[in-house]
């Protein structure tokens, strides 16, 4: 698109309009128009190792477990649940990403209930590989194994929705086949190894190639259709092979390396072959073989500390599994760190690690025809620029040029529209008396009487008059062209605060170039206002809660870890292809009526302990962002200031135009918000008088007054 941008004007490209209309109508809209709606994936279907296992080896008699701490200690409630990591696995992030669930059960999960099976399982079983003897020397499920646990699972669906729709949603769901790790490092590599002895590396990746190969026709006869099959990353730099095979150095093994990059060359070659040969069969390889590469070789570009070479648990050397144990330190900062344990990454990189997947992977399924389908979005990319030629905002809009296509916001309860809807949490606010001053008075699951910032910001900038939330189901494709909120009420910057959303706005991203293209995609997120509003619940509530927190860190450590998990947030959504960043502060949470109330003493005064540790983060993050301008090309990442503004109008209320300041509109207006302001609580009789709404949020006309201020920041512009 750009060459073609840079050689046809747009009265040029007008000329075409008619034809491309015409031509477009017989192209296969399902692939390209309707491609938001339509292609969907009913299901995540995982196969392979421990780097998707969900929990499968947790009754196996096998060695190769980790259903004990310290392992889940990042996962939600710190359960060890089988997972080979500190949190999630790639399984659950991928199927959280599309919208389906939030984690993928392993199939051997006790009490697994139709609805599960339904949306998906996972059949890994960590230390699997494509040569059954690598199972078969840890005693764990060999890939056949997973084949007959998966075709048990068939029967079961069939039972609960119908042969017909059973076959449906295999040919519709997601395949996630991630193996061969094992098969290099453990069979082929290991001290003794018979493998070796029989064969050369050669000879070797070609066995398990066609092991690959005989495993995928199989699951493509059992009615997988759509198969994402994961190439074997740098197995040479994970930290137990550098300690095994790097010597004295602990460097890379290369012979490792090179073992994984001829199996890789060599299994992209086998599924095209077997694209051509099984009809409708869609395997595309994901190359993480790359991506891990750079992420040990630059962990800074992606937010992460310069350990690269061991993991975070024990010495981080050689411990995995059971040498990985209760009675095993932990690293202090595990920010700092690639790895979780000598084998397995952190949560942080794998989700980095997965990107590849949705770059490469859903593209593709988006296309069933490959190039009849190629064509079509082609010419849907040349009706988008048409579109943009028509537009004036978007004609007129040279590199430094102030439009703005759309507004994309994350956060917490300053800016959620409504995400919290669809969540299993108490934190929500879809009921009265909330969003009485909303049009038509309906509770929409903003944290307010009405309208909330994000929803102002795209207003003010032209673009549309609400933000939807981005788990609404009825979002259209001009809603995902001109931005949705991805903010949660009650999410942070600390993970154990919560998960800002990144994952859904990968899928977002894939979506978006199903319905503009990957260049219309590019474009507008290269032109869209980002605003990112958290830090608030990690300090009020995570950090001056009843929580760990503050037995492990003193302030300005924590403001510190803070600032690192905001930079690692903005590196990675700067590398998803965000530009204009808006990074508010906290404001002074010890002036928050609930604050007041829980820290003020009789008096109620603010709580300075609050308003100093929102200081000191504000501080630190200025000047992070600072640096990340310096150092990320054409970043604009703006610092606004809501702290001061939001403090004047608590100090100065009658300047303008309220009167109550230290409490909200809602009940006593102490101490109630979300479940506690409900239809049963009292509500004052003019709001118009208030600067809070409840006792955490401010009405919609004190947030009108912060939204002009936010405005006047036109750097990120």
């Amino acid at each position: 698109m750009h060459s073609l941008s840079a050689t046809l004007s747009c009265s040029s490209i007008k000329l075409l309009f008619n034809v491309v209309v015409i031509f477009v109508l017989f192209c296969n809209t399902k692939a390209v128009i309707t491609l938001p709606s339509n292609v969907t994936f009913p299901a995540v279907i995982a196969f392979g190792d421990s780097i998707v296992d969900t929990g499968n080896n947790n009754n196996l008699t096998t060695l190769i477990k980790c259903n004990f701490p310290p392992y889940g200690k990042d996962f939600a409630g710190k359960v060890p649940t089988g997972r080979f990591g500190n949190g999630k696995v790639p399984s659950d992030m991928i199927v959280e990403a599309l919208g389906i669930k939030e984690l993928l059960p392993a199939y051997r999960t006790p009490n697994l209930q139709p609805q599960d099976l339904k949306t998906g399982v996972c059949f890994a079983s960590g230390g699997a590989g494509y040569d059954p003897l690598t199972a078969k020397l840890v005693s764990v499920l060999s890939l056949s194994d997973q084949l007959q646990m998966f075709e048990e699972y068939i029967g079961k669906l069939k039972g609960i929705n119908g042969e017909e729709t059973t076959n449906s949603t295999l040919a519709k769901s997601l395949f996630l086949v991630v193996a061969g790790s094992d098969d290099i490092a453990n069979t082929y590599f290991a001290p003794g190894s018979i493998r070796r002895l029989q064969d050369t590396v050669p000879a070797y990746t070609d066995f398990m190639v066609n092991r690959a190969s005989e495993f995928l026709t199989e699951l493509y006869g059992l009615g997988a259709r759509r198969i994402a099959v994961f190439g074997v990353p740098a197995i040479g730099c994970v930290p137990s092979q550098r300690t095994l095979a790097g010597g004295l150095q602990r460097n890379c093994s290369q012979r490792h390396n090179q073992a994984a990059k001829m199996f890789n060359d060599k299994l992209s070659a086998k599924l095209d072959s077997l694209n051509r040969d099984l009809r409708d069969g869609n395997m595309v390889y994901i190359d993480v073989y790359n991506s891990l590469l750079d992420l040990v070789q630059n962990p800074k570009k992606y937010g992460f500390g310069s350990i690269v070479d061991r993991g975070c648990c024990g010495t981080g050397t050689i411990e995995v599994t059971k040498l990985c144990n209760p009675a095993t330190v932990t690293c202090r900062n595990l920010t700092d760190y690639v790895f979780w344990d000598s084998y397995h990454p952190t949560e942080a990189a794998y989700k980095n690690l997965i990107r590849p997947f949705f770059e490469q992977y859903i593209g593709a399924l988006q296309q069933e025809n490959y190039v009849h389908s190629l064509l079509c979005s082609l010419l849907f990319n040349l009706l988008f620029f048409v579109h943009f030629c028509n537009t004036k905002a978007i004609t007129k809009l040279p590199p430094n040029e102030t439009s703005v296509p759309a507004v994309i916001v994350f956060g917490d309860s300053i800016v959620d529209t409504g995400n919290n809807n669809y969540l299993p949490t108490i934190a929500k606010c879809n009921f009265s008396p909330y969003g009485k001053d909303f049009p038509g008075g309906v509770p929409t699951g903003r944290f307010s009487d009405g309208k909330v910032p994000s929803d102002m910001l795209a207003e003010k900038l032209g673009v549309k008059e609400l933000l939807p939330p981005y788990l609404s189901p009825n979002l259209q494709p001009h809603d995902l062209k001109t931005g949705v909120c991805f903010a949660s009420g009650g999410a942070g910057f600390d993970p154990l605060t919560s998960q800002l959303a990144l994952e859904m706005f990968m899928g977002y991203i894939a979506t978006l170039k199903g319905i503009v293209g990957e260049d219309g995609t590019n474009f507008i997120l290269a032109r869209s206002v980002f605003a990112l509003v958290a830090g608030s619940n990690d300090i009020d509530n995570t950090y001056f809660g009843p929580t760990l927190r503050r037995s492990q860190y003193d302030v300005p450590s924590y403001t510190g870890l803070m600032v690192d998990y905001a930079s690692t947030f903005l590196q990675t959504l700067y590398q998803l292809g965000a530009r204009r960043i808006a990074v508010l502060s906290v404001p002074p949470i010890g002036c928050l009526p609930t604050t007041r109330t829980l820290t003020g003493g009789v008096q109620r005064q603010c709580s300075e302990k609050h308003n100093q540790a929102a200081k000191i983060f504000n501080s630190m993050l200025s000047r992070k962002l600072d640096a990340l301008n310096r150092n990320l090309p054409d970043s604009r990442m703006v610092y606004v200031d809501i702290y001061n503004p939001l403090l004047d109008l608590i100090q100065n209320p009658t300047k303008y135009g309220f009167v109550y300041f230290d409490k909200g509109c809602c009940g006593t207006g102490k101490i109630e918000a979300t479940i506690l302001c409900n239809p049963t609580t009292p509500t004052c009789t003019n709001v118009s008088q208030y600067l809070f709404w409840d006792s955490f949020h401010p009405t919609e006309a004190a947030y009108n007054i912060l939204t002009q201020i936010f405005t006047k920041y036109k750097g990120i512009l």
